[in-house]
């Protein structure tokens, strides 16, 4: 019987089963379609799995997952696999929804025929094979089924005598047995395929589903026969041959493939049938996209590359909204958008107009939207359709950008850069681009510039000026690089706000790589108000959810993990337009060398899989991407380009947003000290995965370094060491937290161990009961629910135990905690990022623990193979050069001419750590003044002195010196004599509320107290002292003739002076009190003035200075009527008198005054007075009082 024709028959004796199959769907073609599309369903599983064992990939539970690891594992064109999708996709719909399209099957039928070709050259080995040409098979014929109907009778015939043969032969070889159940499987599963139309019946599937398994057990026992070599070689050989082979589509096939991919995004496209020629026109409630639409000329009179047809143009309704430039698969996509580009504008809108109205004649609803529509009615400079678009029909792939994916641009600004898409915009996304006016959008930026309400720092404004620029000029995709702990969450959150605000975008995606990130991100969000409400209430956050948001959905977090089952394992339509923005959190995450690390790489293979999900992701949606990380990875730039604003850790440490860190303490050991050698024959023991120690011999001599401690050989020996040395340095009963990095998590239970050994034995009475939970492991495997994790997280940042934590992976980046002050390495790490970012989890300000920088302890020698290209250099790399010696530096010429190895000269660093150092006292001392009167007063009289010099606070000197540069510095130095000694004062005085005081059992006793005035050794001496300077000088000294004489003319200025010039003598507020409170047993708070006029007699009665401001308080209400508002400045005047003795301007540009309108609402309130005002109280305070 002569077999029918069979477009597949060179697959007849290489796969007689497969060769069934695409037989059996070819004979369904044309009469019954859907029964072809679910025959090369599983006509492309069979390829698939056969593949997947020829590659050596594991087997997978869905074809969709193995197509996704023959993609990750190999470099297959991407092609190829796009055939495996269609056909599987389209199959699916043919099996579950009876999807009987013609078209389709006759697409799908020569797809699988390119397969077929393409496995045949792999599994023959011959590359250079002639493909027959395709037929398209046709109408059944009488003689067809006769055909048919006997090579059915054949197969049955042929199954049943296999049958009788494998019961009847009892005597076989099991080989011989396993041969006829192979051949069994294979006919029952053919016969399956045979007899089968779209629904199989589960015998038919249990047949085909044996045959396959029979299949592939067979080629599985074929390679089991070759050595472990040779299965190597075979392995090899087919991933290079699957490689190299290509599949060339026709520009029909492409074309195909480029409808499916419009009707996925709901356009109706079929380009044999939906064409200009064929009568195909656009129509109201229908999204078309209409193949070969004619063009006019353009402006050399020539048609359009000589064709004078646009492959597309798509219409919402009547509206022409984009064109399309289609070519085959191997042709660059992005340089073809210049055709798109002509056929736009030669696009021709009058006569399409002309032709509306024509077919209007007679529809009144087609007469009146022909009417709204305009001609460049996009005002697209010259383009008629403002939306161009260039395709071949490959799948997006970053790889391969230029050559895959849809480029489009929007055409309607001249800034407008084109980029590429992974899927076609839906007819909604177009329209509701279409409504966006983004040129006058962008316009809000300028005309809003104000951001007070949002509570930023500087250089937070300006990250996000810089973010506004690169929006409006038409960029794609932006890089923040901003120091760890410097405020980036709270950067992208007036982003995100000032985002939505300007109505320019209208969502926002907010991507993290794992979940305590995103729970950090989410409560950050919380605890963020602006003008009093909470940034979560202001727009409809969705949190951390595997669900896509509402429309009302103005920000959506969500972890890349979440995104990537969303977009890369499911057959989901995920709308490209679903974001305007999204801020990519931690940015250089997928990039990290030390696969290990990261909790979020779990969820994939190798770190190329990780990163190639990581971008996949990132490239899914048409949005503005803006990447947030502190450490720029090359990957970094290349996908988002280079930072568009910096904010470097050494800046954040000058302007003291962020502590410098001490020179790191290396511990050394004799095993870390050198290599560990074992030689050739000896005997050690190997640790098995159930914990057991096995011996062995070793059959070469083997080194090991540090950086394989805890990795590829244990040695306890050495954490117990360590962890010994740490106790010297460490206190977990402190609020200085320490967090350890370790190797695994064995690794980190070891250290746990040791550690508490260590601390209770270590016979320091304190650690004698050492709660249990003051040292903890936490990693992303200490617990299985990832809340339960997150809980551990949470009580290390704000509970006061644990002191001490053992991380792995997930405290190294992302996770903010302020009082960690210690950082101990106990694992070699050789990625600078991820170093840097282990040392920002200590970078961040906590004064309250007494936090002035913080310590790194480095077990591994980890310092020294990252310090060359380590960022993040300490500032103050001198820590013990004292104060008075850098401005000694910064004073002197010389040091300006010495060039140091960075570039800078001595002076400029000298500078650098000047700074750096100050901002540490000032710190504490901003902590500090709150907490302990002395320390105001003395930062009070340091701002007082640099007022007249410098014009600032001293809590912003730092900043002032900083930017006007050590020149400046060290005039302000010399203008301010003894004031850097009254720095190292304030710094002693702070360093006295925080030190520990030594436990000690001696005996002691009280015999006798004194207290020592500078020179006097007697209150009454030093009081005495006091009163002859102030007698003495009154004519001498303004200030001081105006406190004794004129009260009322006692100016801001002249008391600060005053007071430098007492201290100056060692007569501060201070001494003066406690001298008076041993002289008459009388604790006064009387202030300086009220000593001065005590001792000029002008007051001999020494009275607290509140209690004489509360009496001209009074005295001045009962002068006048007044009313409640003025009476609630009044009280807030006498407030400001108590703290500041005299008023100034100054007094009225911070606090409740400049949050109430200043100066100006207060002259207003009482009634342009406050100069009366303000003479009367410094009169009215020095009354005699009975």
């Amino acid at each position: 019987m002569a077999a029918a024709h069979s477009n597949f028959s060179f697959l007849k004796g290489h796969n007689d089963f497969l060769f069934a199959i695409a037989h059996a769907a070819e004979k369904n073609y044309p009469d019954d379609p859907n029964t072809t599309l679910v025959k090369l369903r599983i006509f492309g599983e069979y390829v698939a799995n056969h593949l997947g064992k020829l590659l050596n990939i594991e087997p997978q539970e869905t074809q969709f997952k193995l197509l996704e690891a023959i993609q990750r594992k190999t470099n297959v064109d991407q092609t190829i696999l796009d055939v495996f999708h269609n056909l599987r996709r389209i199959g699916n719909d043919a099996v579950h929804k009876y999807h009987d399209d013609l078209s389709d099957a006759e697409m799908c039928l020569r797809l699988a025929f390119r397969l077929a070709l393409w496995y045949y050259r792999l599994i023959s080995q011959d590359k250079d094979f002639t493909a027959p040409l395709f037929q398209l098979p046709s109408k059944q014929t009488d003689q067809d089924t006769q055909a048919y109907e006997q090579e059915l009778a054949q197969l049955k015939q042929a199954l049943a005598e296999a049958e009788r043969a494998a019961q009847q032969n009892d005597q076989a070889s099991q080989t011989e047995i396993d041969a006829q159940q192979q051949e069994l499987a294979e006919l029952k599963g053919r016969l399956s395929v045979f007899e089968s139309k779209e629904q199989e019946t589960q015998a038919q599937s249990d047949a085909r589903i044996a045959a396959l398994e029979a299949q592939l057990k067979a080629k599985e026992a074929e390679l089991a026969k070759l050595s472990e070599t040779d299965r190597q070689v075979f392995h090899k050989t087919a991933l290079n041959q699957a490689n190299r082979n290509k599949l060339d589509l026709s520009e029909a096939e492409t074309r195909y493939l480029i409808d499916e991919q419009l009707r996925l995004a709901g356009w109706e496209a079929d380009t044999q049938k939906l064409t200009y020629s064929q009568g195909a026109r656009p129509q109201i409630g229908r999204n078309m996209a209409i193949a070969e639409w004619p063009t006019g000329l353009d402006e050399t009179g020539l048609s359009n590359t000589g064709k004078g047809f646009a492959d597309y143009v798509l219409f919402i309704g009547i509206k022409p909204v984009g064109v399309v430039e289609a070519k085959r698969y191997n042709i660059d996509v992005e340089s073809k958008l210049n055709e798109a580009y002509r056929y736009s504008r030669t696009f021709d809108s009058l006569a399409y107009q002309a032709e509306l109205e024509q077919r209007a004649a007679n529809d009144e609803d087609l007469m009146a939207k022909v009417g709204e529509l305009k001609i460049n009615q996009y005002q697209a400079n010259g383009f008629h359709i403002p939306f161009c678009f260039s395709a071949n029909g490959r799948s997006y792939s970053a790889a391969m950008k230029s050559k895959s994916g849809i480029w489009y641009r929007d055409t309607r600004i001249d800034t407008n850069q084109p980029d590429a898409l992974p899927q076609w915009f839906t007819p909604e996304e177009l329209q509701s681009k279409l409504a966006q006016s983004i040129g006058q959008r962008n316009q809000w930026f300028a005309s809003h510039p104000d951001m007070s309400d949002l509570g930023l720092r500087y250089y937070q404004e300006d990250a996000v000026r810089a973010v506004e620029q690169a929006v409006v000029s038409g960029q794609r995709s932006a890089l923040l690089a901003m120091a760890t702990g410097t405020g980036k969450t709270r950067t992208a959150i007036a982003i995100m706000y000032r985002m939505i605000q300007s109505q320019r975008f209208k969502r926002v995606l907010f991507l993290v790589d794992r979940r305590s990130l995103g729970n950090q991100a989410v409560g950050s969000f919380d605890d963020t108000r602006i003008q009093s409400q909470s940034f979560n209430s202001i727009f409809n956050i969705k949190g951390l959810t595997d669900r896509f948001p509402e429309d009302s959905t103005k920000i959506h977090v969500a972890t890349v993990q979440s995104l990537v089952k969303r977009v890369l394992q499911s057959d989901e339509f995920i709308p490209v337009g679903l974001y305007d923005a999204i801020i990519v959190d931690e940015a250089h995450r997928g990039y990290i060398l030390d696969k290990e690390q990261s909790e979020g790489e779990l969820e994939f293979r190798d770190q190329r899989e990780y990163m190639s999900a990581y971008r996949r992701v990132i490239d899914q949606f048409d949005a503005f991407k803006l990447a947030l990380t502190a450490t720029p990875a090359l990957h970094t730039t290349q996908i988002f380009g280079h930072s568009i604003y910096k904010y470097s850790y050494r800046t954040a440490v000058i302007d003291g947003y962020l502590n410098d860190y001490q020179p790191p303490i290396k511990i050394n050991t004799e095993l870390n000290s050198q290599d560990v050698v074992f030689a050739k024959g000896e005997q050690v023991e190997r640790l098995e995965v159930s914990g057991q120690l096995v011996p062995d011999t070793l059959e070469d001599e083997q080194h090991f370094d540090v950086e394989k401690f805890n990795k590829t050989i244990i040695l306890p020996n050495f954490t117990k060491a360590i962890c010994g040395e740490l106790t010297n340095w460490l206190d977990p009963t402190s609020q200085q937290k320490t967090l350890i990095f370790c190797v695994n998590n064995e690794h980190a239970d070891a250290v746990v161990g040791a550690l508490r050994d260590a601390f209770l034995n270590s016979g320091n009475p304190k650690y004698a009961q050492l709660e249990y939970d003051a040292i903890m492991k936490i990693t992303s495997n200490a617990d299985k629910d990832a809340n339960k994790v997150q809980s551990l997280i949470t009580r290390f940042e704000k509970e006061r135990l644990p002191n001490i934590v053992v991380t792995v992976d997930l405290l190294t980046t992302g996770i903010d905690i302020p009082s960690i002050c210690n950082l101990v390495f106990m694992r070699k790490v050789r990625s600078r990022i991820l170093y840097e970012q282990m040392k920002g989890r200590a970078t961040r300000l906590c004064p309250e623990v007494g936090k002035t920088s913080f310590r790194i302890f480095d077990a591994v020698d980890v310092f020294s193979t990252l310090e060359s290209v380590d960022t993040m250099k300490a500032v103050v790399v001198r820590p013990n050069v004292t104060l008075p010696t850098l401005v000694t530096e910064i004073s002197d010429d010389k040091t300006y001419e010495v060039i140091e190895s960075n570039g800078q000269s001595f002076a400029d660093n000298s500078h650098e750590q000047l700074v750096s150092k100050l901002q540490r006292v000032i710190t504490q001392a901003t902590y500090q003044k709150d907490r302990s009167r002395e320390v105001e007063q003395q930062v009070q009289h340091l701002d007082e002195r640099l007022k007249n010099v410098a014009d600032c606070t001293f809590a912003q000197f730092a900043n002032t010196i900083k930017t006007q540069g050590p020149r400046q510095a060290a005039q302000y130095f010399a203008q301010l004599p003894n004031f850097i000694e009254q720095i190292d004062e304030l710094k002693r005085t702070i360093n006295s509320l925080r030190e520990r005081p030594i436990f000690s059992d001696i005996e002691d006793k009280v015999i006798g107290v004194e207290t020592l005035y500078g020179d006097y050794n007697q209150p009454d001496d030093f009081l005495n002292a006091f009163d002859r300077l102030v007698t003495d000088n009154v004519n001498q000294l303004a200030a001081l003739d105006a406190v004794v004489n004129r009260p009322r003319d006692l100016t801001r200025k002249g008391l600060v002076e005053l007071q430098e010039w007492f201290d100056a003598k060692h007569f501060d507020e201070s001494a003066l009190q406690t001298a008076w409170k041993q002289k008459t047993n009388q604790d006064i708070a009387a202030k300086l003035v009220g000593h001065i006029r005590r001792a000029s007699m002008r007051n001999p009665q020494l009275l607290p200075f509140d209690e004489r401001v509360d009496h001209a308080l009074e005295k001045i209400k009962t002068e006048q009527d007044w009313n409640t508002v003025q009476i609630k400045w009044l009280d807030r005047l006498a407030s400001s008198i108590k703290d500041k003795v005299v008023l100034d301007d100054d007094v009225y540009k911070i606090g409740n005054y400049k949050r109430e309108g200043g100066k100006r609402k207060l002259q207003d309130a009482l009634n342009n007075e406050l100069d009366v005002i303000l003479q009367k109280f410094n009169e009215y305070i020095w009354d005699d009082l009975a």
